[in-house]
């Protein structure tokens, strides 16, 4: 339920107060660090605030207050969930390959398994001053509280290098601790047998789901310090009068990433001949249990926070005093609070380093964790958003190998793709079939540990090139041109193999059929824009990446002949980019205010709709504005963060990570997806990664910092953001305007950097040395930047923005040659430009500059030849600038 009461807004108005005032000393302190002489001390590294979850009562000990305010922690072997009880603690286990059947035999939606219900029984139930946290900046939670006199205290972490959780508990006073440990397995029956056992320190949990013929263990090992301990019969180890103890826990099953998984038909025998878990576990247990604490401590630390503290923001918040849940229910009703934007945007990389890490299966639906018999879903990987999604922000907040886990998976189930390849394109077009087999592959819609589906009329066949997309992104932001070789090109050619042989020539151009746009009601036509642009995107970076590694595979020239045929791009008569080819106006088809918008993936995560195609990109803003703030759904709301960002509209994006933050999250900062509660990982993710393409933007090459950032973030620094050709990128802003740029060229090469007046900036390197660099224009210049060097960028002039005008009226003259024009000036125009895009062309041609007035005859003896135009006037004032936006509309022929 949500809190709404005065005091809270009076505790947020003092925080959000008292923040604006240190930041805007801390700024004017910093703007003195870099205008001194020589060396550049650009002071952005500043030192982090601790962004943290807090509560001051325990979770409830139920499945809302697990999806609702457990704390969740993982290492991608496991995923946990602590509860903080004191009477009893809680701590819920997942481990992802533990999946019952989710349809094959008739069930529904069973899915991936709770692994374990583990409980240690304090009976403290008079206690005093509890504090649960979550600490972000060190990976680590904790509950402290009084009972009796004594404080006692719990640290919780989650070692992937050690591939265990530990948990340290502790009393203020000698003999004082005394609990009993009782793992549990949940959901014991028809598909899961298991028993749990204890011997000296060890408790050792194991078993089998029967319909994959899982085998499964877990071992808990207690190393207490002083009193006594005793196993019992019934698989619990109950510690008395101890100074403190240690709770070592590793888990595994005989799931591996293995091709042989997906190309078994039999459930029964996908695993057979893989090694039982117990010897892996044992090493696990043996390996942690040769480690103190403190080396257990060191070492996760060194490997979460070297991932971690890549990226900090800084919006000016501190900390709040009141604890987390009630900062959420305060959220929407009053001043927005700047740390809770701040900590939601960490705890999406948080997310992200707990469950996709190397060597384990990558995040589903619900990341790397789940409570139930039967989840959400499932909690399949969906290629149709939602996985994509999970990676979104995993390249542009630098957090690059965790995409590996992705890897690894792709690695195993596409050779289980290459047979459905060869299998549509003998169905759809067998023309084109090759008969040995090399068809490519083809992208599944749905999968599991276990399954990769054929095609689903709930999705087109471009979500194999939205899947190789992230491939292309994983080398484009770290130009590793071994992992292009090696990981990336392979994908991107096989995809561009099988796309080339599956689409048909339809009146001149190359199209998908059959085609659907994801989860849209018509289904199984031809040629929507969700493949068509996909399709367009992998090819123009298959052969982009041949050219890098100068490669000459055989059907490198089909895809050259076949590139500018594939036609993403179609603009309606609203303006709109269709869905649809059928589509004429907006609503036509489907439902208008869709959480897809899946028409627009070549504008968000794609490449193919940027500044360079501005009629394109316009297009896509229409496109945005229908769609509308009408859906609920997290994941859609967290997607459009980014699209509006895509499009420059800082407000817009940031309207949409208030709603998000305001309406989805719930008291631990999960996603609800649509208000019910249930949770979904995904806009967790996606809102990480909208906000930093509001932050930074690489798109089209060019690197953007804060092309995107609303009004309300007027003051603030990040550092470590990731560009596209692996710069790496720092900000300091006031006033709405950068003060400090820092870029760190991790790769070497040219530097395209745009921000207004970025032409009459100093730019020195971190030495103090001043750097030659190239103008394209007054907002655009180029810098030959070698590798390793940081250049800084200072002293930017401030430009005061030209308004655009607005309201453009289009109609047809009398005179059949002649169109009419007539718009809203703004009192500080000098004079106007008038541009025009014919058709689907994606950029504008000028076809009159230095208008005065608000109206304009637009002439052309060929109109009858035209369906469509689009126009765009913008503004110009006495200095020359031209306004950013302008007011757009559509002509249509009579």
């Amino acid at each position: 339920m949500k809190i709404k009461t005065n005091i809270l807004m009076i505790k947020l108005l003092i925080v959000v107060g008292f923040s604006t005032t240190i930041l805007a000393h801390a700024q004017q302190y910093n703007k003195k660090n870099y205008e001194t002489e020589g060396t550049i001390n650009t002071n952005l590294k500043s030192q982090n605030k601790t962004l943290r979850l807090w509560y001051n009562e325990p979770t409830p000990d139920n499945d809302k207050g697990w999806v609702n305010r457990s704390i969740p922690m993982g290492n991608g072997y496991m995923g946990v969930n602590v509860f903080g009880g004191t009477a009893t603690e809680r701590i819920q286990i997942t481990e992802n390959s533990l999946y019952e059947s989710d349809g094959d035999r008739g069930l529904r939606r069973r899915g991936l398994n709770n692994f374990s219900e583990v409980y240690i029984d304090f009976n403290h139930n008079n206690v005093s001053g509890y504090h649960q946290e979550l600490n972000l900046n060190k990976g680590i939670s904790s509950v402290e509280y009084e009972q009796d006199g004594v404080k006692y205290s719990r640290e919780y972490f989650t070692s992937y290098p050690d591939k265990v959780m530990v948990i340290r508990l502790n009393a203020s006073k000698k003999g004082k601790l005394s609990f009993t440990l009782r793992p549990t397995i949940p959901f014991l029956g028809e598909g899961k047998s298991g028993s749990v056992s204890a011997k000296s320190d060890i408790i050792t949990l194991s078993g089998v789901m029967n319909y994959y013929k899982i085998k499964f263990e877990g071992q808990f090992k207690v190393i207490p310090q002083g009193g006594t301990m005793k196993a019992t019969k019934s698989g619990t180890i109950k510690v008395s009068d101890a100074n403190s103890a240690v709770v070592l826990i590793a888990v595994g099953t005989n799931y591996q990433l293995d091709p042989q998984v997906f190309l078994t038909n039999n459930p029964a025998k996908k695993l057979e001949g893989f090694p039982n878990p117990h010897d892996k576990v044992t090493k696990y247990m043996i390996e942690a249990s040769t480690k103190s604490y403190e080396e257990l401590l060191a070492s996760h630390q060194a490997d979460y926070k070297e991932l971690y503290d890549r990226v900090n923001l800084n919006l000016g918040a501190v900390e709040p005093m009141i604890p987390t849940n009630e900062l959420v229910d305060a959220y929407p009703t009053g001043d927005s609070s700047r740390y809770l934007e701040e900590l939601a945007f960490q705890y999406g990389r948080y997310m992200l380093i707990c469950s996709s890490r190397k060597g384990t299966l990558p995040p589903h639906l619900q990341g790397i964790w789940n409570v139930y018999e039967r989840p959400p879903w499932s909690s399949q990987y969906l290629h149709d958003t939602n996985l994509q999604m999970a990676y979104a922000p995993v390249f542009s907040t630098n957090l690059s190998e965790l995409f590996e886990s992705y890897v690894d998976y792709f690695k195993a189930f596409e050779p289980r793709q290459r047979l459905y390849a060869t299998q549509y394109v003998k169905q759809y077009n067998s023309e084109q079939l090759d008969v040995n087999g090399d068809n490519g592959w083809s992208g599944p819609f749905w999968s599991n540990p276990y399954s990769v589906p054929g095609k689903s009329p709930v999705a087109g066949f471009g979500t194999g090139s939205w899947i190789s997309l992230l491939f292309w992104d994983y080398y484009d932001y770290t130009r590793n041109d071994s992992l292009l070789a090696d990981k990336v090109y392979p994908v991107l050619y096989n995809q561009a193999n099988f796309v080339s042989r599956f689409v048909k020539n339809v009146d001149g151009v190359l199209l998908s059929n059959p085609s659907s746009s994801p989860e849209q009601k018509l289904r199984n036509t031809i040629g929507t824009t969700f493949d068509q642009q996909m399709f367009y995107e992998n090819h123009h970076n298959t052969l982009k990446a041949a050219e890098i590694l100068n490669r000459s595979d055989a059907r490198l020239a089909t895809y050259k002949k076949q590139l500018p045929l594939l036609d993403p791009i179609q603009i309606g008569k609203s303006g709109q980019i269709k869905e649809f080819r059928q589509e004429n106006y907006f609503n036509d088809i489907g439902d208008p205010n869709h959480r897809h918008s899946s028409m627009l993936l070549g504008l968000y995560p794609g490449q193919l709709i940027n500044d360079k195609t501005p009629a394109w990109l316009d297009a896509a803003k229409f496109s945005l504005i229908k769609r509308s703030h009408k859906t609920n759904v997290g994941w859609a709301r967290a997607e459009r963060i980014a699209m509006w960002a895509r499009v420059h509209d800082g407000e817009e994006a940031y309207s949409y990570y208030k709603e998000l933050l305001g309406e989805n999250y719930m008291h631990n900062l999960f996603n609800d997806h649509r208000g019910d509660p249930l949770f979904q990982a995904d806009a967790n993710y996606g809102a990480t990664a909208g906000v930093a393409e509001m932050l930074l933007q690489s798109q089209d090459y060019t690197i953007a910092p804060l092309t995107a950032l609303p009004t309300t973030w007027s003051e603030g620094s990040y550092q470590g953001l990731l560009a596209r050709g692996n710069f790496e990128v720092s900000a300091q802003w006031s006033n709405n305007h950068a003060d400090v740029l820092e870029i760190l060229s991790k790769s070497g090469g040219v530097l395209e950097l745009k921000y207004p007046n970025v032409s009459k900036a100093i730019i020195k390197t971190k030495l103090g040395k001043t750097v030659v660099f190239d103008v394209v224009d007054s907002d655009c210049i180029n810098v030959k930047t070698i590798k390793g060097d940081s250049y800084v960028i200072t002293n930017i002039p401030k430009v005061i923005p030209v308004k655009a005008p607005t309201d453009l009226k289009i109609k047809n003259n009398t005179k059949a040659t002649q169109i009419l024009l007539s718009w809203n000036g703004i009192t500080d125009a000098a004079s106007y430009n008038v541009y025009r895009a014919v058709g689907n062309t994606s950029d504008y041609e000028l076809i009159a500059s230095k208008v005065v007035g608000t109206d304009f005859v637009c002439e052309n003896s060929n109109l009858e030849k035209i369906n469509q135009m689009m126009f765009k006037v913008t503004a110009v004032n006495n200095n020359g600038r031209e306004s950013e936006k302008g007011a757009v509309g559509i002509w249509l022929l009579p």
